[in-house]
């Protein structure tokens, strides 16, 4: 699928954010290790959280969805697969069922398809192992497979706090069904730290106690997870895309269902975008975002990898240069965006450097249409929308379905904003 959009053109509208993505798979999650019914309102529905969902029910979960409603019977203890369980292309789930499938009594298979079998997985396959349960990987250019059988027998682990903040998540999902006590140790600076709390929050929320000392984690075990109730806060790793194109093209839109969550990682958009020159408001559930004169930004994006490609977006249109820290885990996303994002936008005259841990924009160019490839990245996809919005004459967007593996409703949205864009 292809989209065309003709710029300069502007938003103007009102309409709701996303849910999130990040509490969807964990709401999820810890319902498939709560004995009896939990309900989950509001889950987002993308690829991502689907395979999630497909996930749980493989091992054990019942799941009926009502609308907006998802009600989960889960298990003490996740079951076996006779067939692998596919996560296609979701780090999130692979990464996460990996975990709790070593706490299962039986052999438990995972697939990924695509550019997953690329993305790190070792540290949390060594994690596994240390803690007494049984964990390997197999990997090609087309897939990989996973294959993990506990039981977690427990202990204490160390694991790398820079490359993925899932191992430590997934790790503290299944501690608790441990034999004995989990101690986990993070090697060097924990980053994308809020996702980690979120994953506490939701465990909180069903029974689970964690100890935290000097950023690492002791777990009791075993515990009990209890049934709980979740109202699915909006996600702001996707409205900083619409947020951006306020940036890029300009006017006004309100954005509901946009709650105060304090585990909601990259709300951090709410900072950083007054002091680029967005006019925001928000009043209680509802953002307003207006444009002002844009002015070249620093930001260390440490605690949030996701805002990165929106943020690009902005820099391409703001008045001096933009520095962007804390990015060289980019290059482990669904593509390298350390490498793919920056060559896209270069195709419309855009001036990114990448040097190491820090991307530097040269902005306010003139920027032109250009043809685009998203390169399987729904990050890259909609980032090269968002400044297609600003720049002159049309661009077109290629294999733009990627998006659907977090903002299906992404291009309809930009339609319902008010964007003329053409679909093929």
């Amino acid at each position: 699928m292809r989209v065309r959009i003709k710029g300069p053109q502007a938003l103007r509208g009102k309409m709701k954010a996303p849910r999130s993505k990040a509490y969807t798979h964990r709401a999820l999650l810890a319902s498939l290790l709560s004995p009896g019914k939990s309900v989950i309102e509001g889950a987002l529905q993308c690829d991502d959280t689907q395979r999630t969902l497909e996930g749980i029910q493989r091992l054990g979960a019942k799941v009926l969805v009502k609308k907006t409603r998802t009600i989960s019977s889960g298990i003490r203890r996740p079951t076996t697969s006779n067939r692998p369980i596919n996560c296609g292309e979701s780090g999130a789930t692979l990464r996460f069922l990996t975990a709790i499938s070593s706490t299962s009594p039986k052999t438990v298979r995972l697939s990924g398809s695509g550019r997953l079998a690329n993305r790190p997985l070792g540290p949390l396959v060594k994690a596994i192992n240390t803690l007494g349960a049984s964990a390997h990987s197999i990997s090609n250019g087309r897939g990989l497979e996973v294959l993990v059988r506990g039981p977690l027998r427990g202990g204490e682990v160390t694991v790398p706090g820079d490359v993925s903040s899932q191992f430590i998540s997934g790790l503290l999902f299944a501690a608790p069904l441990a034999m004995r006590d989990v101690t986990i140790n993070t090697e060097g600076a924990l980053e994308s730290r809020p996702y980690v709390d979120m994953s506490i929050d939701v465990l909180k929320k069903h029974g689970i106690s964690i100890v935290e000392s000097d950023g690492n984690f002791r777990v009791p075990a075993p515990q009990k997870f209890v049934p709980a109730s979740h109202q699915v806060p909006g996600d702001f790793s996707s409205a900083a895309f619409l947020i951006a194109a306020i940036g890029t093209a300009g006017d006004e839109i309100t954005i509901s269902g946009l709650c105060p969550y304090e585990f909601e990682p990259d709300s951090a958009i709410l900072k950083i975008a007054p002091k680029i020159g967005l006019e925001v408001q928000q009043n209680g559930n509802s953002l307003s975002i207006r444009k002002g004169e844009l002015d070249g930004f620093q930001f260390d994006a440490s605690n949030n990898p996701d805002l990165v490609p929106p943020l690009e977006a902005i820099g391409c249109f703001a008045n001096g240069s933009s520095e962007i820290r804390g990015v060289k885990r980019l290059s482990y996303k669904e593509s390298n965006r350390l490498q793919t994002l920056p060559s896209e936008l270069a195709k419309m005259g855009a001036k990114i450097h990448v040097e190491d841990n820090l991307i530097k924009i040269d902005g306010k160019r003139e920027l032109t249409g250009a043809t685009f490839d998203s390169q399987g990245d729904h990050r890259v996809a909609m980032s090269c929308a968002v400044a297609s919005l600003g720049a002159r004459g049309e661009s077109v967007i290629r294999n733009t379905e990627t998006v659907a593996k977090s903002y299906p409703e992404f291009f309809q949205d930009l339609s319902r904003l008010g964007v003329q864009l053409i679909v093929e």
